[in-house]
């Protein structure tokens, strides 16, 4: 009977231990579980901070509260100009790039096409590297306005601005420099190869009118062409490549008057 007896509390004991044990086991699990990691964004930040202040040259017995709280302002102050400063310069870059481009047709314009001349003869000059100018401006544009619209000379416009874009090599520059006129830069081409070039564009756009409410019209135009040359500026090249352009235009004229 006693020996039962002794029995039944030994396992009463054993049971009270088990539960014991399962709570503490249960315990430290639940601990394990709400113990979190460092997170590293603010062990990130904390890292700049720190950095920072050995930047701003401020000893660590000086770290205050206050004077931490106060650097801590300052610093996040300081990241947002640099966000905003970023943005604005983001901006900017588009802006500029808008600047750039023709208000009619998508290609650039002439302040794009001086700049990027400039830089030409900059490489002509430094490293000897022949370049042409061929200088484009269209027939009789001003009947096309007076006698269909400015509708119809917008998409003459915007059409002979693809029909260009078709022709160019990768290392081309086209640019709409004003009104009816276009011009393009020829990288490591010579005089000769711009004239041949720019004669096959001139009978490709005669070759390829294009429709306005249904009705083809046909464009001409004539060309010059201009092999840059050391000591000039931007300007001065252009408006001889321009000058070429006019004689052919008077060349044509007086071919049309003969025949």
């Amino acid at each position: 009977m006693i020996q039962a007896v002794e029995r039944k509390k030994e396992e009463q004991n054993q049971k009270e231990w088990l539960v014991g044990y399962s709570n503490t086991a249960d315990n430290n699990d639940k601990t394990d579980v709400v113990e979190e990691l460092p997170d590293a964004e603010a062990l990130s930040k904390k890292h700049r901070t720190s950095e920072r202040l050995v930047m701003l040259g401020i000893p660590e017995i000086e770290m205050t509260p206050s004077v931490s709280l106060a650097v801590s302002a300052l610093l996040e102050k300081l990241d947002d100009v640099n966000r905003e400063l970023s943005r604005t310069k983001d901006s900017l870059s588009e802006i500029e790039r808008l600047v750039d481009v023709d208000c009619l047709a998508p290609i650039p314009n002439r302040r794009a096409f001086m700049r990027r001349l400039s830089w030409t003869i900059n490489m002509h000059e430094r490293y000897g590297h022949p370049s042409a100018i061929l200088y484009f401006d269209i027939n009789e544009f001003k009947l096309i306005n007076d006698k269909y619209g400015h509708a119809a000379g917008d998409l003459a416009i915007r059409h002979i601005a693809q029909m260009l874009s078709n022709t160019m090599r990768e290392s081309d520059f086209l640019a709409r420099i004003g009104g009816d006129e276009f011009a393009v830069i020829m990288y490591h081409a010579n005089e000769d190869a711009a004239k041949k070039r720019g004669a096959k564009i001139v009978e490709k756009l005669q070759k390829t009118p294009f429709n306005f409410n249904g009705k083809p019209l046909a464009i001409t135009a004539a060309f010059g062409s201009y092999s840059i040359r050391t000591g000039e500026d931007a300007e001065s090249a252009l408006a001889s490549a321009d000058m070429s352009m006019y004689v052919d235009k008077r060349r044509s004229k007086a071919k049309l008057a003969q025949a």
